[in-house]
């Protein structure tokens, strides 16, 4: 009776069990897609499985994708030969477990362990195989980094920490109440601030960005953002506020860049009329074709005491060729200095 029922129905259970685990627990089986991939950060457009690159008609590289669009493995080749092989495994939120090198001196992995919310807590080296006898690479298992991740009552991220082999601390990085980055801290191995990184909002979107280098000439670095996300200024002031070099960008309907304003203070008196401490203006004009690249770069340079709203001749004109797949990406480009790079693209 209920015997031979039990056993009768434990392969399914089995199975079911089995199932349940591995689906669970499989790569980016728990994967939330927040921020772009790496299709999208290559700006490649439709489901790509591989990226075959040539460099003046030598093949240079393999960049192959899997289905959710980040890297699976890399192949990096000089005189037709692979010269550097990288895999890459993830883990269920679909973030990099696991970095394997294989080139000439060695094969080693870079391996990461997370917490339950998927943050890392650990970072380690290990060398399985040495094929440079003149390396003082030596096969072992090495920690690099550890991490100290501390959550709100509802599991939100509230600040993390990274701390390098030695115990010190390498970098921080603290969160607001909407899981947005606030602040970011580098230190020297001696404890000492490298540098700071605080965070503005408008909303939810990013809006101000400003670095301080406490031991460093140009103290600040500021960047103010549009609703878009599109960078609109952008700064290096000395530590009197003053301004060393700033950019202005301007946007046309598609949301690229048409026109781009340096305002550069001179260093070094180059020119007779020059001298240190002139300030001048720098207009570059960027024409796209109908895909959105630069085909054109025009950039005229305006010393002291010349109209900026005057055409004058350029100082340098860039001219740039693309050909174009059906899905719009680009498979063959060639840029001022007559340098061809040609694509074959493969999809899933």
């Amino acid at each position: 009776g209920f015997v031979m029922k039990y056993f009768k129905f434990q392969p399914i259970i089995f199975f079911m069990f089995f199932f349940f685990f591995f689906s669970c627990n499989s790569e980016f089986s728990r994967y939330q897609k927040k921020d772009k991939n790496h299709l999208e950060m290559a700006h490649l457009i439709g489901k790509v499985k591989s990226v075959t690159r040539y460099y003046d008609g030598e093949l240079a590289d393999i960049q192959t994708y899997n289905k959710y669009g980040f890297t699976e493995e890399e192949l990096d080749y000089s005189d037709n030969e692979i010269i550097k092989k990288t895999t890459y495994t993830y883990n269920v939120f679909g973030k990099i477990a696991q970095e394997e090198i294989k080139d000439k001196i060695c094969c080693k992995a870079y391996i990461t362990k997370f917490d339950e919310q998927g943050n890392s807590i650990e970072e380690y080296e290990e060398i399985y195989e040495v094929y440079d006898e003149n390396s003082d690479v030596t096969i072992g298992k090495k920690l690099q980094y550890t991490y100290e991740n501390k959550y709100d009552k509802f599991g939100g991220l509230i600040s993390r920490k990274c701390f390098r082999r030695n115990g010190t601390c390498q970098l921080m990085t603290e969160y607001n109440q909407d899981g947005n980055l606030s602040e970011e801290t580098e230190y020297d191995e001696d404890g000492s601030v490298i540098r700071i990184t605080e965070y503005s909002y408008s909303g939810n979107y990013l809006a101000v960005e400003k670095t301080t280098y406490p031991n460093r000439h140009f103290m600040y670095y500021i960047c103010y953002y549009n609703h878009k996300g599109q960078i609109e200024k952008r700064a290096k002031l000395y530590e009197d506020k003053s301004v060393y070099e700033k950019s202005e960008y301007f946007y046309d309907c598609n949301g690229y860049v048409f026109k781009e304003i340096s305002t550069w203070v001179v260093t070094i008196a180059y020119k007779p009329n020059l001298k240190t401490g002139d300030i001048c203006h720098t207009i570059t004009l960027y024409d796209r074709d109908n895909h959105g690249s630069i085909i054109k770069e025009t950039r005229m340079t305006y010393y002291p005491n010349e109209d900026m709203s005057k055409p004058k001749e350029a100082d340098e004109t860039l001219k740039f060729q693309y050909k174009y797949d059906g899905h719009g990406n680009v498979i063959y480009e060639k840029n001022a200095e007559n340098e061809e790079v040609k694509y074959e693209i493969t999809y899933y």
